[in-house]
């Protein structure tokens, strides 16, 4: 059975959606491998994920996320914007819902913007300053705005899930992308302090609506935008005070912009992601191909006028962040 895969991307988070569960295509042993052949840059295809998608065939579908390096994952912000905006073209529908683990995520469309910029909004998980695996050892939660050597000599910390765990650090000053890179290696090489590992985000708001994000991510490193980051740090700066949780923020990164807010229900935050989800190519594979060693050769079809829309949108996003004085990199050296 062939595997059909369409490559998306939210804000350049750029994820393969392959239709069907990943059992149906590999043995369970075998999963792990092919996803990191088909991600790897120069042997594969390249990206930062895959979405694996079985249809219920009612509008719902089962979602299974792995990261780059073949290790599962419970969510993919961005990359639930492009799952998410293939099951509404299939359906034809305004909302479709995608269930991962005990989860679930219902995706909406959203108005295509003036770029000619396809968009879509995700309704995720309520966010969780209290999960139920400690996301920092040995401290008491809710673990908000304190220091942490282990995590950084002097930047202060929030902890929450999404249902990802994330570490958030809200900036007064500058933004320094080797020291996100240095907390973030440190987060991932230091289990006995961060056992279920994290996702490490520095945020700098520049504006009282309008912030810069960037992530370190589990397993991938630097990416160019983090959908579970996004919704952890919009989270984390209406948790600290700074902005109400239902006032929408706009969201800038390398990868593009979004917009972020947080449906409130008593106590309980539900974090809603809106942005891009842009069909960059489709294309088929013999599964068995993503069992060796590579190069992988391939045939696709690419989907050029929603690719140099959305080229034209993060121009103008990447002007802003120059105008701004943010220097950073499109991509950075991994986890490990």
């Amino acid at each position: 059975m062939a595997l059909s895969i369409i490559k998306t991307h939210g804000s350049l988070n750029d994820i393969f959606v392959i239709d069907g569960a990943p059992t149906d295509h590999f043995a369970e042993a075998e999963v792990a491998r092919a996803v990191e052949l088909l991600c790897d840059r120069r042997r594969g295809l390249g990206a930062d994920g895959v979405y694996f998608v079985a249809d219920n065939g009612d509008g719902s579908a089962q979602a299974y996320f792995y990261n780059p390096d073949g290790s599962p994952s419970l969510l993919c912000g961005n990359g639930m914007r492009g799952a998410g905006r293939l099951l509404l073209d299939r359906y034809q529908a305004e909302s479709v819902v995608l269930h991962t683990g005990p989860y679930s995520f219902t995706v909406r469309a959203a108005e295509t913007n003036s770029h000619g910029v396809r968009q879509v909004s995700v309704e995720l998980p309520p966010v969780n300053f209290t999960p139920s695996e400690p996301i920092v050892a040995d401290v008491e939660s809710p673990f908000v705005d304190q220091v942490l050597p282990a995590y950084h000599a002097s930047r202060h910390v929030s902890a929450l899930a999404v249902p990802n765990s994330h570490l958030i650090t809200v900036l007064d000053d500058a933004y320094n992308e080797a020291e996100l890179v240095a907390t973030g290696s440190r987060v991932a090489n230091t289990p006995s302090s961060f056992p279920v590992g994290a996702n490490v985000s520095f945020v700098l708001p520049t504006s009282d609506t309008e912030v810069f994000i960037r992530t370190f991510e589990r397993g991938a490193g630097l990416t160019p935008s983090c959908g579970s980051g996004v919704a952890a740090s919009r989270a984390v700066l209406s948790r600290l005070g700074r902005v109400d949780p239902e006032q929408p923020v706009v969201v800038r990164n390398p990868g593009g912009v979004a917009r972020s807010w947080m449906q409130t229900s008593g106590e309980q935050w539900q974090p809603i992601l809106e942005g891009n989800a842009t069909k960059v190519y489709s294309a088929e594979l013999d599964p068995a191909t993503l069992l060796g060693e590579g190069p992988i050769v391939y045939e696709g079809t690419a989907f050029l006028d929603e690719v140099n829309a959305f080229a034209a949108l993060n121009s103008d996003n990447l002007k802003v962040l120059q105008e701004a004085g943010i220097e950073m990199t499109m991509k950075g050296p991994a986890a490990t």
